[in-house]
């Protein structure tokens, strides 16, 4: 795609550094080359150059990069002048730029919009340079590498190749006579839909994984009223978000808190006690508490260690029984050691996880950290690459439809309804790589990103 103006855009950070760079990307590249070098350098070399001004006097001395299109980032015409990190130098340059006619400033993310648009990258590679410039973890770096060489998008295109296949298969059939359908493309279908089947599931597993690194896990602290879990929120996250007083059902409603625990990124999230009361807004809040914790990826379930050994068990396995889903892991903070003077420390017992803690003193606190740490540890995350909400929406689109196509086939076996389907799951898959999409989508995953990028 060409453009017919040309952008320009500081790639550093504004403000005084040792470092400053300014991109140019377009057709008037070159134009700009000469006006502020006195010469097109030559081409994917660092050359040692005078950065000239308007009257043609050495304003600073840097080294000039020239990438001549379409071997460049953006697919474009493509000058970088890395000089001195003068706001003043970056601000005189910039506007000798501007002078130039059909050149403007780069919009947030306009580089990489046009490497998307010129197919030097595509929409998932695109997002993840976005996703590697927030990483707040070693893990999320390289899972936003990951996505940037591409890996995401490979096995989305391989996911895509097989539909295509399929399609290839049942489509030709239409030609054929019913007999001859009825020797061979059920045996194919069926076949397809098994493969299928078992891509979409290895692919929907990793997309959440993937998804996990990015937004964090989501950490679910539950526990009957006045047990301590706002206090251990507050303690986890090193802030004063949630208010802690004597009196039961003091949290109504979720508190959200993104911590990072020796670099493992998660969510906190404080419920309203669990117990049952006439109160309404109390009650609204418990049944959001037990919406979050059934989606959880580790419950933190605190218990009033002065009761009664007898009475925690039996909250214990009553938590337990409420709990649909088996795969969460629970751990059980046994808070307000301090009150009863026991060892703190780490606990298995029948095959559950108990720490015993003061969230008033700290005590104990390192303990659960490590524990949390080790859990997600345990996790296999090699490999991984960073998925997007919009992402998991298009995943979930394709499946359904695909899980709509098999039923479809069972009760009528049309193979027209059947090519339709295949042809909108591919369409789902596609907006993910960006091989099918809208300009409203590209304007809201581009205005999120740097002005230089």
């Amino acid at each position: 795609m060409i453009h017919d103006e040309t952008i320009v855009a500081q790639v550093t950070c504004p403000g005084k550094s040792a470092v400053g760079i300014l991109r140019v990307s377009g057709f008037q590249a070159k134009t700009v080359a000469i006006k502020i070098l006195g010469k097109i350098p030559l081409a994917r070399f660092a050359t040692y150059s005078n950065f000239l001004d308007q009257n043609s006097k050495v304003l600073d001395k840097g080294i000039s990069l020239w990438f001549p299109a379409p071997n460049s980032l953006t697919g474009e015409d493509v000058l970088e002048l890395q000089g001195h990190g003068s706001p003043l130098i970056m601000d005189l340059l910039i506007n000798q730029i501007l002078s130039i006619n059909n050149i403007r400033m780069a919009k947030p993310g306009e580089f990489s919009e046009r490497a998307f648009l010129n197919g030097k990258i595509d929409l998932v590679q695109a997002e993840s340079i976005d996703d590697l410039i927030n990483a707040e973890t070693e893990s999320s770096i390289r899972a936003s590498l990951n996505s940037l060489n591409g890996d995401f998008s490979f096995f989305i295109k391989e996911l895509m190749n097989l539909i295509i296949k399929f399609r290839i298969n049942i489509e030709s059939s239409i030609d054929f006579s019913e007999e001859e359908i009825n020797i061979n493309i059920k045996d194919v279908v069926n076949l397809k839909f098994k493969e299928l089947y078992q891509k979409f599931l290895a692919l929907k597993n990793i997309v959440l994984k993937g998804s996990l690194l990015r937004e964090g896990k989501k950490i679910v602290i539950a526990g009957l009223p006045n047990a301590g879990k706002s206090s251990l929120l507050n303690i986890l996250s090193n802030s004063d978000r949630a208010i802690i007083t004597d009196l039961p059902g003091t949290t109504r409603d979720l508190l959200y808190e993104h911590v990072s625990i020796n670099g493992i990124v998660c969510e906190l999230i404080d419920t309203a006690g669990l117990r049952d009361t006439n109160n309404e807004i109390e009650r609204i809040g418990i049944m959001r508490a037990w919406e979050v914790i059934r989606k959880a990826n580790h419950i933190l379930f605190v218990i009033d260690k002065t009761i009664s050994k007898s009475k925690q068990k039996k909250i214990c396995n009553e938590f337990i029984q409420n709990i649909s889903n088996n795969n969460i892991p629970i751990t059980f903070v046994l808070n307000k050691n301090d009150l009863v003077k026991d060892e703190y420390g780490f606990k298995n017992v029948n095959g559950l996880s108990f720490i015993s803690i003061s969230a008033r003193t700290g005590e104990g606190i390192d303990i659960l950290r490590n524990h949390i740490i080790k859990i997600e540890k345990n996790i296999h995350t090699e490999s991984i690459f960073i998925a997007r909400r919009r992402h998991i929406k298009q995943l979930d689109l394709a499946y359904n439809e695909f899980l709509i196509a098999k039923k479809k086939w069972r009760s009528c076996q049309d193979i027209d309804l059947l090519a339709e389907s295949l042809s909108l799951i591919n369409r789902f898959l596609g907006e993910i790589t960006g091989k099918c999409t809208s300009e409203d989508l590209l304007k809201y995953i581009f205005s999120s990103f740097c002005i230089g990028k």
